[in-house]
């Protein structure tokens, strides 16, 4: 039996190459996702993080997108 991880996908929607240069355009010090994580971790780890997230963006192309996916944190921020 074997895992999803080591499921095949037919057409990868996004190459390493997409991946990759997409983690490089990503800026610094801006606000965290709303599991606390920043920026810099994706790009100190991107030859670690890239085949993993290709995987994982591919695959949720394939089969659905994850509920939490669809997700997001609104935090009001009041002016004077």
């Amino acid at each position: 039996m074997g895992s999803i991880l080591n499921t095949p996908i037919e057409e990868d929607i996004f190459s390493l190459e997409d991946v990759e240069f997409e983690i490089k355009k990503l800026t610094n010090g801006k606000a965290r996702d709303i599991e606390g994580y920043q920026t810099k971790i994706f790009k100190i780890g991107r030859s670690i993080c890239i085949p993993h997230i290709h995987m994982l963006l591919n695959l949720a192309i394939k089969q659905g997108f994850p509920k939490p996916w669809n997700q997001s944190l609104i935090v009001p921020i009041f002016k004077s």
